[in-house]
């Protein structure tokens, strides 16, 4: 069976229960290369779980995670989740992700939250 992946592109400010955490950035933390270059990471890095293609199972995984100061990912967290199998490979991509360009605060780098849709699509 082939499968899809389609990757829906939204970064975004959650609310955090760190105080140090920055919901609403003044320049907000972004991926080398933009969007596209993060689009083309997932795709080539993704290891869609073989359960799930062999179950039919496919949906969209809401991970948040942390850009740190030094632009590296932590507190990867499955906010909405569609099935542990592919709410764990969304998971493990993100945490080895490369480091990000951190944003900015008030002049200085900043922690922030961002929020990342992934869509595991079978065809």
């Amino acid at each position: 069976m082939k499968y899809l992946l389609i990757i829906f592109l939204f970064i975004s400010n959650q609310s955090f229960n760190q105080s140090d955490v920055i919901e609403f950035p003044d320049i907000d933390a972004k991926f080398p290369g933009g969007s596209e270059k993060l689009q083309r990471w997932i795709s080539k890095n993704v290891k869609y779980p073989s359960y799930a293609i062999e179950k039919g199972i496919h949906g969209r995984v809401y991970v948040s995670f942390i850009v740190e100061k030094n632009g590296k990912i932590s507190n990867v967290t499955v906010e909405r989740g569609v099935h542990s199998s592919l709410d764990a490979e969304a998971k493990r991509l993100v945490s080895t992700m490369p480091k990000w360009i951190p944003g900015k605060h008030n002049g200085k780098k900043a922690r922030v939250i961002c929020r990342l849709p992934i869509n595991f699509t079978l065809t």
